[in-house]
């Protein structure tokens, strides 16, 4: 009787440590290295550079536009990322900011999700749309990312066009040059 409960007790221990660590199991996430039309995706990133009297802020807007999920339908979430400044010594790098974007519909079927950032922030940021599925197939515990640098739209962001100042006006007429 001993013997069967010491085997008994090795068997409980056993499945008590499988049950405790499965919580903490954690899937492979791939950055997937095709391209947008590869992926049949279809979206728009545009970056709003803000002003104030002309002059920027140092601040951005950064709108996604995304119109269809491709072969990575459906997505899992839509991110913001931003990779700290310094890498490890194995290559990796930690995140400074990740945060998911809040995808609103628009009355055409577009999903549409916005962010306000300092420009600082947005010359390393990221746009990750996540998925465990690719071409219908799902895969759990495997995570996909497809990267939209945010740079690359930071370039060809331009200054919204100055307000018009209004004119100086004229000096009073006590100092006004006679002719």
């Amino acid at each position: 009787m001993w013997i069967q409960t010491r085997r008994y007790s090795a068997a409980v221990i056993a499945a008590a440590a499988v049950v405790c660590t499965a919580g903490q199991a954690w899937g492979i996430g791939f950055v997937l290295g095709e391209t947008k039309e590869e992926l049949k995706l279809k979206y728009d990133v545009e970056v709003q550079v803000h002003s104030f009297d002309g002059a920027p802020t140092g601040r951005v807007t950064i709108v996604l536009s995304l119109a269809d999920e491709g072969r990575l339908a459906p997505l899992d979430d839509v991110q913001l990322v931003i990779p700290g400044k310094e890498k490890n010594k194995d290559g990796s790098q930690w995140m400074d900011l990740v945060v998911s974007f809040n995808m609103d519909k628009t009355a055409d079927g577009k999903r549409v999700g916005r962010v306000h950032i300092l420009k600082e922030l947005a010359e390393r940021a990221q746009i990750q749309l996540n998925t465990h599925t690719k071409d219908g197939k799902l895969d759990p515990l495997t995570r996909l990312h497809h990267v939209i640098p945010i740079a690359e739209f930071l370039k060809h962001a331009a200054l919204p066009p100055a307000t018009a100042k209004p004119a100086a006006a004229a000096p009073p007429a006590s100092e006004r040059k006679k002719d």
